[in-house]
């Protein structure tokens, strides 16, 4: 709904709202096609970017540069964010040059006007209809903070039981500024990791599961940090420089087989409640692993994980239960699992999962 109601502000504003000189526009973290569509309807050249692999998209861990005639930002999930979104906004615009920011109610879209950086005018509400908001503002002077995603790391000190150490985050990412509770429990039960040992951290955040493996297994384990936030993929490089940084959210974009998969996995697509990437992971994995590999998964205890892994695994059993959380084990791969991943993946994946896992069969170590 926000991006119709913004594309319908782009649509309907007066001449005196739009750029009269620099016929561009960026549009920031909004997945939808449909202010994109309007603005090239008016005769914009559109940009589009996000920190999430969509498409027709940047895919980057900060904006191209521009200069832009007018930028548009879709509200994201935190104010931090927000703000840094804002800032990027107002360093792609000449002084004189608009930028607008549109969100729904029940996303801080009311009260989003202090979130615009120093340099702007005073944000005001161009269009409010159903439900959702348009601020705009135009740029007078540039942003205080150097442009960058730089500008915007924080370092906080994470202890998974080992001793604090430094660690980066940036806005937006997951448990950001602390270690979240479910990874800490997951790290606490990681089984010993043999010399020669591939592991896959899916959905890997900032990096802190990969980080334990490796710290676990010292120089003797090839870990990849498998995450599709491009700014948290970003953090990951920093925090885990011996892992093997990877873009995307599906198995098919890392090369197995993995003798471990290790996850806490996303559950919330916005802010609804979703297992489908729990449910695509469990498919997935056993062509993905190793034969006699493992898969090694932190969620809320009231999440049905014991069946859906018991479609794709013969042996399936909780590790530790505690609090609100339990960890799940995954062994012993079910063949009809695997025949119906590989058909899905097509007649090259399935082949080359095969040469894969025949050349991984006499030498990785069952978990």
């Amino acid at each position: 709904m926000p991006a119709a109601v913004a594309a319908e502000w782009a649509r309907n504003r007066p001449r005196g709202e739009t750029a009269t000189v620099d016929a561009t526009a960026l549009v920031l973290g909004d997945p939808s096609p449909r202010l994109p569509r309007a603005l090239e309807d008016l005769g914009r050249t559109v940009t589009r970017w996000h920190r999430l692999p969509s498409a027709d998209q940047h895919y980057t861990p900060w904006p191209p540069t521009g200069p832009f005639g007018e930028v548009w930002a879709r509200m994201p999930r935190s104010s931090l964010e927000a703000a840094m979104l804002l800032h990027a906004a107002a360093a792609r615009v000449d002084d004189g040059g608009r930028i607008h920011l549109y969100g729904a109610n029940n996303e801080g879209i009311r009260s989003a006007a202090r979130h615009f950086p120093g340099g702007t005018d005073e944000p005001r509400p161009a269009l409010i209809k159903r439900r959702c908001r348009v601020l705009t503002a135009v740029k007078t002077a540039p942003p205080p903070r150097p442009d960058g995603l730089d500008s915007w790391k924080l370092e906080a000190p994470v202890d998974w039981g080992t001793g604090a150490r430094g660690w980066t985050f940036y806005p937006g990412v997951f448990a950001y500024g602390r270690l979240d509770p479910a990874t800490a429990l997951l790290i606490e039960v990681l089984p010993e990791i043999p010399a020669g040992s591939r592991v896959l951290d899916f959905g890997a955040g900032t990096g802190p599961i990969g980080a334990a493996v490796l710290e676990r297994a010292g120089a003797h384990a090839r870990v990849h940090l498998l995450e599709p936030d491009a700014i948290s993929l970003a953090a990951a490089a920093l925090n885990v420089p011996d892992a093997t940084p990877a873009p995307g959210s599906e198995l098919s974009a890392v090369r197995g087989p993995f003798d471990l998969i290790v996850t806490n996995p996303p559950i919330h697509v916005g802010g609804a409640h979703s297992l489908r990437t729990v449910e695509a992971l469990a498919q997935g994995a056993p062509a993905a692993l190793a034969k006699g590999g493992s898969l090694l998964l932190v969620a809320q205890r009231r999440l049905p994980l014991a069946r859906i892994l018991s479609d794709s695994f013969r042996d399936v059993r909780p590790v530790v239960d505690r609090g609100q959380f339990r960890v799940w084990r995954a062994t012993d791969a079910l063949r009809s699992a695997m025949r119906t991943t590989r058909t899905a993946a097509g007649p090259r994946g399935s082949r080359t999962r095969a040469v894969n896992a025949r050349r991984g069969q006499s030498s990785r170590p069952r978990w």
